[in-house]
């Protein structure tokens, strides 16, 4: 078996108290972090409830062996140093797309809105090139966060990972001895259920990313309408009034970014980021249908390929979340919105109408636990779903069809951003405590 060495840190739980001073250790090397800090400590008891056990997990970048912002992110603006082991950040190539906070199960990558750049740990990667422990881990009162190299095979490192979430993380926990604290009177306190505790805002969700809702729906119309070749038999304006929707989606999918001058290295990972494979086909799409309308006619297959690539492309930049279901299929996928869309205007009437039974079913599974105030916007969608299968079977008025088609489309996108989730580091740790308590 191949061993290797490899920086980690080692976290005691039987020993830490919860004073901060690893976090306070990090600001001090590395400057102060705002709005949150690069080593975060996790309780499992934050109400200090006098019946449940009190732990603590001080948890920061943990410097993957396969790290998920390395991999995604679409400018590559991290970087490995092959020496230390550490994944190392550069905010001067960051665009503050925030793909990479969604990616980390570890919560480790910090947004900060007011530099419009991601930052997050370092390793202390300039103290270990001199020898030295990273400062949280050297200034840990109590010890419970140590630091050393250690050999590992590539299994032991991915089973080294502390939560849910097995990223092969250079970090060990060492498990708690004894979490019962001394016998309490739970009669002189009131006592409220952990699980009532409030929910955090997650990070993916339509009103935080409504450009990304807006340029997706407008993806999903252009390529729809350049699979009809509908602009082939139209007048310039209204081919212009095409390009202008594409420009209008690619300045919306901009308005997300902290650094827009820089979007251009969004196509630096095509290789593996799915991110830059989205602006990639989109900027071909869009060029394709411009070479195809004002210069030199092309194959209609190549715009119709370059339109599914992005659409699929799209779609795969959410399979990195935690979807709430099991089948990481939505209603208001892209592709879904452009084949219907398709199929609608094509008046192929059993097509479509099969295609929407399946969307409905779709819909109704993912909301099989709605809350109460999510219920009369379910059955608008649903009823956007029917009179869109109906209206085209009985001829209804086109114009009123479609605008009703689109008022359900949207209401479903906007959904599909509201239930997705990413991995929460904490919510899981938390989730974790509880079981075991």
């Amino acid at each position: 078996m191949r061993m290797m060495e490899k920086n980690l840190f080692l976290f005691d739980q039987n020993k830490c108290v919860g004073c901060g001073a690893c976090a306070v250790a990090c600001m001090n090397e590395n400057g102060y972090q705002s709005p949150d800090r690069w080593r975060n400590i996790h309780s499992s008891n934050p109400a200090h409830h006098p019946f449940l056990p009190l732990n603590y997990l001080s948890l920061a970048c943990n410097h993957c062996d396969d790290a998920p912002c390395l991999k995604n992110c679409p400018t590559k603006a991290y970087q490995r140093d092959v020496t230390t082991g550490a994944v190392i950040h550069s905010p001067e190539k960051c665009i503050g797309c925030k793909y990479c906070t969604w990616a980390c199960p570890y919560d480790a990558p910090k947004y900060n809105p007011e530099k419009g750049v991601v930052e997050k740990c370092t390793f202390c990667n300039h103290r270990l090139t001199e020898g030295q422990m990273p400062a949280c881990a050297y200034l840990c009162p109590t010890g419970a966060l140590s630091f050393e190299a250690q050999e590992f095979s590539r299994e032991e490192s991915i089973a080294s990972s502390p939560v849910p979430v097995n990223v092969g993380a250079h970090f060990k926990s060492v498990a708690v001895r004894n979490s019962q604290g001394p016998e309490v009177d739970g009669d002189l306190f009131e006592i409220t259920v952990p699980g009532s505790l409030a929910v955090k805002t997650g990070k993916i969700t339509a009103d935080k990313e409504w450009p990304l809702v807006v340029f997706s729906l407008i993806a999903s119309s252009i390529v729809a309408i350049e699979w009809l070749q509908l602009m082939e038999y139209q007048s310039l304006m209204w081919r212009m009034v095409f390009l202008i929707m594409g420009g209008i989606g690619a300045l919306f999918s901009m308005l997300h970014l902290g650094q827009k001058q820089r979007a251009w290295r969004s196509l630096l990972h095509v290789q593996h980021s799915w991110l830059s494979r989205e602006i990639l086909f989109f900027s071909l799409f869009m060029g394709a249908v411009f070479v195809d309308w004002f210069i030199y006619p092309l194959p209609s297959i190549i715009p119709v390929f370059l339109g599914a690539g992005l659409l699929i492309s799209i779609d795969m930049l959410y399979v990195l979340a935690m979807w709430r279901w099991p089948l990481k299929v939505h209603s208001a996928q892209t592709s879904m919105i452009a084949l219907s869309l398709f199929l609608l205007i094509s008046n192929l009437s059993i097509a479509f109408g099969v295609l929407t039974l399946g969307r409905a079913i779709l819909f109704v599974f993912q909301h099989i636990h709605p809350p109460k105030r999510a219920l009369s916007l379910m059955a608008v969608r649903l009823s956007c779903l029917l009179i869109s299968v109906f209206g085209l079977f009985l001829g209804f008025d086109f114009a009123g069809l479609l605008t009703i088609f689109a008022v359900g489309e949207i209401m479903d996108r906007i959904g599909f951003y509201n239930q997705l989730k990413v991995p929460d580091v904490a919510e899981e740790i938390q989730s974790s405590w509880l079981n075991q308590a």
